[in-house]
């Protein structure tokens, strides 16, 4: 018998059991639709945020229509709604877009290399056209600069100074 002073005539105590009672508060549900077969949706539940977007990546780029959910006490919470086809249309144009733009910018930069090209070129003829000048003016003979006949070049180098 058990000796409790508490409750005498109690024969058997009751132990608490050793499993957790708490509602799972980390758990998401990820529905998905498709409109090729709506009557059969696939619906997936997990504690893994990974998965969980791991799914609703791979659901999305099928075209589904997806819904995640997350677990609120004994019901569910709905977290956001992807509509999958709009999101590829979506991707599509913004595709398209980009490629637009890439070509636009291959466009302009062939157009800016063409210009450099044709501006070294013209700076390459025009430091040629300052040489042939300065070499002429070297090969130039000595005149008379002063009236007491004395004949200086036109150019003087270091050492005549």
């Amino acid at each position: 018998m058990n000796r409790s002073t508490k409750h005498p005539g109690r024969t058997h105590r009751r132990k608490a059991q050793g499993r957790e009672r708490t509602r799972n508060a980390t758990a998401w549900r990820v529905t998905a639709s498709w409109d090729s077969r709506p009557d059969r949706p696939a619906v997936r539940t997990t504690s893994d945020r990974r998965a969980r977007d791991r799914m609703v990546r791979e659901w999305v780029a099928d075209g589904a229509y997806v819904i995640v959910e997350e677990a609120e006490g004994f019901g569910w919470r709905t977290l956001r709604e992807v509509n999958g086809a709009e999101q590829l249309l979506a991707d599509e144009r913004a595709a398209r877009k980009q490629a637009e733009a890439d070509a636009r910018e291959a466009r302009h930069r062939a157009d800016y290399d063409r210009q450099a090209a044709v501006n070294r070129a013209a700076a390459v003829l025009a430091l040629a056209a300052g040489r042939d000048d300065l070499a002429a003016l070297m090969r130039r003979p000595p005149i008379a600069r002063q009236s007491t006949g004395q004949s200086t070049a036109r150019h003087i180098t270091g050492s005549q100074r």
